[in-house]
C-alpha cells in the first residue's frame, strides 16, 4: 500500500510555451510518456462508491494493472489517499489481489465481485518527469484526452503532481510555481469523480450550506472553509443561470469568512489578501450581470495570484 499525495491542477488555455520553459529550469531525473486507457468498475447499486472506493484497471502497450483507491482527502487541490496496485491478465479485476483489511468483511468483497461492471472510461496522454527539487522527488504528469461515460465525453487537461519522496513543502513549491504559468486552477475533483457523473451514476454539484464546525480545531475549520470555497468555485463555472452564479459567489465569501475567522488569531501572511479577496469578490456581485462581469471572474479563478493564495491556505 502506498498513500498517494498529489497536487491536481486544471488547465484552461494553452500553456505549452512557458510550462516547457520552466521545465528547462528545472532537474530532470527521467521522462517518458504513454498512452493509457483506463476502465473504471462498480457494481450496478455503486456498492464501491458508498464505501468510498475508486477501482479501475489500466492498460497501456507494456503493462496492464488494477487498482483500487480508498477513502481520502482533497482540499486545497491537495488530494491524499491509499491506494493498492496488482497485477491483472483478463479484463475484469480480481479484488482478492488487494490486501483482506481493506474490506468491511470478505463477504462483502465477493459479493462485490460477482456484479462487478464497466462503468466509464478515461482514455489520455500521460506525458511523466521526475523531477528532484528542494531534496524531493516528485513526478510530474500532464494528462490529455478525454473521459467517456453514457450521457457524453468530458476533456481532460491536468498537471499532477505527486510526491514520490521527500518533504510535502517540496510539493507545494513546485506548484507555486506551475500557478506561475497563469491558466490553470487547482482541480478538487478526481477523474473517477467526473467519470461518475458522466455515466449518470453520480450527483450534480449543487449548491451547500456551511457545515457546521464544532470546537476550536483550527485546520478542521480552514480544511472545511477552503473545500467549500472551492466546491462553490467549480459549480460557478458549470453554471449558465445568473442567479444561481450570485449564490455561488455568496457561498465562496463564505468558506473564505470561516478561514478567516479561524485563521485570524495566528494572523498568517495571507490572511490580509484573503480579506481583500472576500471585498473584491462582494464588488463583484453587485456589478451588472453582464458578459464583462463573468468573464472577469472567470479569468480571476485562473489567476496565478488567485492560484497561489489557495496554495498557501492549503499549505
Amino acid at each position: 500500500m502506498q498513500t498517494e499525495i498529489e497536487i491536481k491542477f486544471f488547465v484552461s488555455r494553452d500553456i505549452r510555451q512557458p510550462f516547457f520553459n520552466l521545465l528547462n529550469s528545472l532537474e530532470i531525473i527521467s521522462n517518458s510518456q504513454a498512452e493509457l486507457g483506463n476502465v473504471y468498475f462498480d457494481t450496478p447499486a455503486l456498492d464501491l462508491r458508498r464505501l468510498e472506493m475508486g477501482l479501475r484497471i489500466r492498460r497501456s502497450d507494456d503493462f496492464a494493472e488494477q487498482t483500487i483507491k480508498c477513502r481520502g482527502q482533497a482540499v486545497g487541490g491537495l488530494h491524499a489517499r491509499p491506494e493498492y496496485n496488482a497485477p491483472v491478465a483478463g479484463d475484469m479485476p480480481a479484488l482478492d489481489a488487494f490486501p483482506d483489511e481493506i474490506w468491511p468483511s470478505l463477504s462483502t468483497r465477493d459479493a462485490i465481485q460477482v456484479v462487478l461492471v464497466a462503468q466509464f472510461r478515461t482514455d489520455f496522454l500521460r506525458r511523466h518527469w521526475l523531477i528532484a527539487f528542494e531534496g524531493a522527488e516528485i513526478e510530474l504528469a500532464w494528462d490529455q484526452g478525454e473521459i467517456v461515460g453514457v450521457l457524453g465525453k468530458s476533456r481532460i487537461d491536468e498537471l499532477e503532481l505527486e510526491l514520490k519522496s521527500g518533504e510535502a513543502s517540496a510539493l507545494f513549491g513546485l506548484a507555486e510555481q506551475l500557478a506561475g504559468l497563469g491558466g490553470v486552477r487547482l482541480g478538487a475533483q478526481s477523474k473517477a469523480q467526473r467519470g461518475y457523473r458522466l455515466a449518470g451514476l453520480g450527483k450534480p454539484l449543487a449548491l451547500q450550506s456551511l457545515p457546521a464546525i464544532n470546537g476550536t480545531d483550527v485546520a478542521m475549520r480552514i480544511t472545511a472553509g477552503l473545500q467549500h470555497w472551492q466546491h462553490h468555485e467549480q459549480y460557478w463555472l458549470e453554471q449558465a443561470d445568473l442567479e444561481q452564479r450570485r449564490l455561488a459567489l455568496q457561498e465562496i465569501r463564505q468558506g473564505i469568512a470561516l478561514i478567516v475567522d479561524a485563521a485570524a488569531p495566528r494572523a498568517p501572511v495571507w490572511l490580509a489578501v484573503l480579506t481583500d479577496l472576500s471585498t473584491h469578490l462582494a464588488l463583484l456581485a453587485q456589478a451588472s450581470a453582464d458578459a464583462e462581469w463573468q468573464a472577469t471572474l472567470s479569468t480571476l479563478f485562473h489567476r496565478a495570484d488567485y492560484v497561489r493564495l489557495q496554495l498557501a491556505i492549503a499549505a
